[in-house]
């Protein structure tokens, strides 16, 4: 929401908007997933675009049993299939500093997935890259006290490429997110789609209003 926010001033963040972007991307048992999230901001009228390190089941290792792997595996399906109708690429490789500060410079705002303790917990979370420099990464992450002051939280560079990788497939994640006019941008990698059309009981989300 804090993307959609700086990118469209009329959008409003509130509550029930957080909530309704989760329930869209939310793989259930893997938490939100990039694909999904993806869609959440193209159903606004963004652009978006996606980065992800392998072609398997994304966040595979959160699923606890193969019950859970196959409710994953059903919704990342169905998201890779409605990404392709709507015209998100979804990319397969990984990226670096020097990519997020090129695509920052290109109008892109990169949501990264980090790796965060909750609750005794290793999960997934997802953050703004907003800027780097020689020593540091910046970005502004959504679970931050908003009583602190400065906006942006900073790592150093070795911090932020381990809290970028996520168990023990050690998989990384970006999503672009732009200007409505930058939708037709792809990058030079291969692309990842559904390996079946959707089950009929998984519809696809219909468009909310912005």
């Amino acid at each position: 929401m804090m993307v959609m926010s700086v990118l469209d001033e009329r959008y409003q963040p509130n509550e029930t908007a957080e909530l309704e972007i989760w329930r869209e991307a939310t793989t259930i048992h893997g938490g939100c997933g990039p694909v999904g999230l993806a869609l959440a901001l193209k159903r606004r009228g963004f652009a978006a675009l996606v980065v992800v390190s392998h072609d398997g089941l994304f966040l595979k290792s959160r699923a606890s049993q193969g019950g859970e792997v196959e409710v994953m595996q059903i919704l990342q399906e169905r998201d890779l299939a409605e990404a392709d109708q709507r015209g998100i690429p979804v990319h397969l490789g990984t990226y670096s500093l020097d990519d997020l500060s090129k695509w920052m410079a290109a109008g892109w705002y990169p949501i990264v997935m980090v790796s965060i303790e909750f609750e005794a917990k290793t999960i997934t979370h997802w953050v703004v890259v907003t800027g780097t420099d020689a020593d540091y990464v910046f970005f502004n992450d959504p679970l931050k006290d908003p009583a602190e002051t400065d906006a942006a939280t900073r790592v150093d560079h070795l911090s932020f490429a381990s809290m970028t990788e996520f168990g023990p497939s050690r998989e990384k994640a970006v999503i672009l997110a732009g200007l409505p006019k930058m939708a037709n941008v792809t990058l030079p990698l291969p692309r990842i789609r559904a390996s079946h059309q959707p089950r009929p009981d998984t519809p696809s989300i219909s468009d909310p209003e912005r």
